[in-house]
C-alpha cells in the first residue's frame, strides 16, 4: 500500500475572517496620513502655477498700463513765484554776479476737482485691465498775500506762473485748459517733469508786476486723461474738495481718507473726499520747489476693482482645497470602518489626485470663463469623477451617492464661504467643528485598539 495519503484526507485550510484593515487599523491610519502628506507636494506645485499665471496677469497690467495710461494721480492749480538771491562775493572776485535760485509756493485756500471716469475692460489675450477715460475738471481760488522775504532775495513777478499736473499727461496735455478771472492762460512745459510723481503742466500769467496782497486769483481748468486701475487727488491745497462718479459697481475707496459721502449701487458710484494740507498757504522752497509741497502717500481716490477678482478667489480656494482633500480621504476611512468595504491605499491616492486637481481646473477654466463660471464646471468635473470611481471602488452605488452629496455640499459650501469675505473665517471654523463632530458621532461605536468586535450600535 502506498503511505502518499489520499487527497480526501488532506485538510482543506480555511481562509482567515476579513477585516477591513490587514495592517491594522493604526497602520492603516498612518498610511492615509502619510499619502496625504505626498499630496500636498502636488498642491504646492499647482499653487505655485496659480502665482505665476497671478503675476503675468500683472504684467499684462503693467503693459497695458504703459500703453493706455498708468493710475492717475491729479494735482490742482498752485502759484509758483520764481525766486533770486545774490550769492556774496569772495574776496578779489569779479566778473558777473551769481544768484541763488529758488521760489515761493502759493497754495490755493480752496480747491474742487470734479471727475467722471468712463471706465471699460481691455484684454490682452486671457488677461484683462480696468481702464478709464477721465474729464477732470478744476477749480481754485488762491489769494495773494503780501509775501515776506529777505532783504536781498528778489520775487520775480513776471515769471510767475501756475502749475497743474497729472501721473501721465501723454493723453491730458492736448486737451487742458486753464484760465485765471476768465483769461485763457497758454501751456508749456516746466523743468519739474517729475514733480511729486506727476508731470506737470506750466502756466505763464505774463505779470508786469506783484499783484495787490490779498487778491483772490480764481482758477478754472479741465484735463482729459486716461489711467488704468486707480484715479485719485493730491491736495495741495489747504481746502481741498474731490467728488468722482463712475459707471463702476464695485470702487475701493483708498488713500490717506476715506469720502465724506459715497454712494455704491449696482450700476456703479459717486464719492466725495474732504482733505487738505493743513499747512501755510505761503511755502518757500529751494530750486527743487515741488519737492518739498506735499508728500505723495497724501492722496486720496479710487480703484476700480473687478467685480470678482478671479486670481484671488481661486488662491483663497486653492487652500480649503487642503481641507477638501482630508476630507475625502476621511470619508474613504469612514466607509471602511463602518461599511466594512475594502479600499487600497493606491485608490485613496487616485482619489486624493483627483481633489487635488480642482484648484487646477478652477484656474485653467476661470482665465477665459471667469470665476463663477469656472467654479461650476470644475466642481461638476471632480464630484461626477470621484464619485464614479467610488462606484467602482466599493461596488455600492449608495456609498458613491452619499460621497457625491458629501463632496458636492463641500465645495457648495466653499463657494458660500468664498463669497462672504468678512464672515469666512467664522464660517470656515464652524463648518470644521460640526464636521469633527460628524466624525465623533459615526465612529463612536469603533473599537479602535483592534482586540475585540465593534460593539453594536
Amino acid at each position: 500500500m502506498s503511505d502518499i495519503p489520499h487527497p480526501s484526507a488532506t485538510p482543506t485550510p480555511t481562509a482567515p475572517p476579513w477585516r477591513p484593515f490587514r495592517v491594522g487599523r493604526a497602520g492603516k491610519l498612518a498610511l492615509v496620513g502619510g499619502l496625504l502628506l505626498i499630496l500636498l507636494l502636488p498642491h504646492a506645485m499647482i499653487e505655485g502655477v496659480i502665482q505665476e499665471r497671478e503675476e503675468y496677469q500683472e504684467q499684462v497690467r503693467d503693459g497695458i498700463a504703459r500703453s493706455w495710461g498708468p493710475a492717475q494721480a491729479v494735482v490742482g492749480p498752485m502759484l509758483v513765484v520764481p525766486t533770486r538771491t545774490p550769492v556774496p562775493r569772495l574776496a578779489n572776485e569779479t566778473g558777473p554776479l551769481r544768484w541763488d535760485r529758488g521760489a515761493v509756493a502759493v497754495l490755493p485756500s480752496r480747491l474742487a476737482v470734479e471727475a467722471r471716469l468712463a471706465p471699460e475692460r481691455r484684454r490682452r489675450g486671457l488677461f484683462e485691465a480696468v481702464v478709464y477715460d477721465a474729464e477732470a475738471t478744476l477749480t481754485a481760488s488762491i489769494a495773494v498775500p503780501a509775501i515776506a522775504t529777505e532783504p536781498e532775495t528778489e520775487l520775480l513777478w513776471r515769471e510767475a506762473f501756475l502749475v497743474t499736473g497729472a501721473s501721465d499727461l501723454r493723453s491730458a496735455a492736448a486737451d487742458a485748459r486753464l484760465a485765471v478771472d476768465g483769461r485763457a492762460l497758454a501751456a508749456r512745459d516746466t523743468a519739474e517733469a517729475g514733480c511729486l510723481g506727476a508731470e506737470m503742466i506750466r502756466w505763464d500769467l505774463s505779470l508786469d508786476g506783484p499783484p495787490e496782497p490779498g487778491r483772490a486769483l480764481a482758477v478754472a481748468g479741465s484735463l482729459s486723461m486716461r489711467g488704468t486701475g486707480r484715479f485719485g487727488l493730491l491736495p495741495v491745497a489747504r481746502r481741498a474738495e474731490l467728488s468722482v462718479a463712475a459707471a463702476w459697481p464695485t470702487p475701493s475707496f483708498t488713500g490717506a481718507g476715506l469720502p465724506i459721502r459715497a454712494e455704491v449701487t449696482r450700476t456703479g458710484f459717486t464719492a466725495t473726499w474732504q482733505e487738505g494740507t493743513g499747512q501755510a498757504l505761503v511755502r518757500y522752497l529751494g530750486p527743487a520747489w515741488c519737492q518739498g509741497l506735499v508728500s505723495p502717500d497724501a492722496q486720496v481716490g479710487v480703484d476700480l476693482l473687478e467685480a470678482v477678482p478671479t486670481y484671488r478667489m481661486i488662491t483663497r480656494a486653492s487652500k480649503y482645497a487642503v481641507m477638501f482633500l482630508a476630507l475625502a480621504l476621511l470619508t474613504y476611512v469612514l466607509f471602511e470602518l463602518v461599511a466594512g468595504v475594502r479600499i487600497h491605499i493606491v485608490q485613496y491616492g487616485l482619489l486624493g489626485l483627483s481633489v487635488v486637481l480642482f484648484p487646477l481646473l478652477l484656474l485653467a477654466f476661470g482665465e477665459p470663463l471667469g470665476f463663477a463660471a469656472a467654479y461650476a464646471v470644475s466642481t461638476a468635473a471632480i464630484v461626477a469623477q470621484a464619485s464614479a470611481y467610488t462606484v467602482a471602488v466599493t461596488r455600492r452605488r449608495g456609498l458613491a451617492s452619499l460621497f457625491a452629496g458629501l463632496l458636492g455640499g463641500l465645495f457648495g459650501f466653499l463657494y458660500v464661504v468664498l463669497s462672504l469675505e468678512a464672515y469666512a473665517l467664522l464660517a470656515g471654523t464652524v463648518a470644521l467643528f460640526a464636521a469633527l463632530s460628524m466624525v465623533m458621532v459615526v465612529t463612536r461605536h469603533v473599537d479602535w485598539t483592534g482586540s475585540g468586535e465593534e460593539a453594536q450600535g
